[in-house]
């Protein structure tokens, strides 16, 4: 199978179905079940049940691996819509999934939909109003209160903050920057493009190390903590906008090996720092042209195609 970051997957009854989002081609379908997925597995035939399969599939890895970034113009996923059709598409292949209350758990986690925010576009419009009514009558449908449309002032304007553009407070030792592993924070919580930095500082006779991360756009920040050799440090917001740490540095930690000093930003109760991965560099560039391309796509989801707007 694909790495995670680039595979679309539904966990269907009795086996996986996956596809490449960078690879392209047909599904993966891979069967750790025969007798419970032999009575759906023949449906995949049907260019409408596949199509469907696919839809949920992509939705999925959206939720989980959309890469926004302020610095690659790649703007946040709107929460609602997202999870509005994610729940039409669990429940138009719910007899498929492994989950039998699949399409409930869909449900509740439906939020307000920014109907008026579209209202500046004609298309977008209509098909949000045709989304929202299509969800009021599936919620119906299993008892559920779809939550009223709410107006949402577009997105103000984000600021990244620049990481060293001012003068350090004390004798600068050594600086570097490192990408931010997508695996070892939740969904959103970094800029997916932005490097973390990193500046070591001789400061009262005091050895510290400064951290900062730009936060993903949009995004509610996590609980950060990153790695440095044997040192850890919390990363915390800021009122400038980036998450930031200082924590003081035993002076032998400037003796280790560059291989030993590897800067590593994670969430704490979410993944464990893991070495770099040296394919990642190119994968993730892929997928950041990738999402650029969904927002132009006519054959996008809404979510998608709505994002520059919300």
């Amino acid at each position: 199978m694909t790495h995670p970051e680039q595979t679309a997957l539904v966990e269907a009854a009795g086996a996986l179905v996956s596809w490449d989002l960078l690879g392209g081609g047909q599904p993966v379908t891979t069967v750790h079940d025969a007798d419970r997925a032999a009575a759906w597995l023949w449906e995949l035939d049907e260019p409408e049940t596949l199509a469907a399969v696919h839809r949920l599939a992509h939705l999925s890895w959206a939720r989980s691996w959309w890469p926004a970034s302020t610095v690659a113009d790649v703007p946040p996923l709107h929460p609602a819509l997202l999870a509005a059709e994610y729940a039409l598409a669990t429940a138009a292949v719910s007899h498929l999934l492994d989950d039998d209350e699949a399409t409930e758990r869909a449900l509740s986690a439906l939020l307000p939909l920014p109907l008026d925010a579209l209202a500046v576009d004609p298309d977008l419009h209509a098909e949000s109003l045709a989304l929202a009514d299509r969800l009021a009558e599936l919620a119906e449908d299993f008892g559920v209160a779809a939550p009223a449309p709410a107006p949402l002032a577009r997105r103000a304007d984000y600021a990244l903050a620049a990481s060293g553009g001012g003068r350090p407070d004390g004798l600068v030792v050594q600086r570097g920057s490192a990408p931010v592993d997508w695996s070892l924070v939740p969904p959103g919580a970094v800029d997916a493009v932005a490097e973390a930095t990193w500046i070591i500082l001789r400061r009262n006779g005091i050895t510290v190390l400064e951290a900062s991360v730009p936060p993903g756009p949009g995004g509610v920040p996590a609980r950060l903590a990153a790695r440095f050799g044997p040192v850890e440090l919390a990363l915390e917001p800021t009122p400038a906008g980036s998450l930031t740490g200082t924590v003081p540095l035993p002076a032998n930690v400037l003796l280790l090996s560059a291989d030993q000093r590897v800067f590593t930003v994670y969430a704490p109760g979410f993944a464990e720092p893991v070495p770099p991965d040296p394919d990642a560099p190119a994968r993730r560039s892929a997928l950041v042209e990738f999402a650029l391309a969904r927002l132009d796509d006519p054959a996008a989801t809404l979510t998608e195609r709505a994002a520059r707007l919300l």
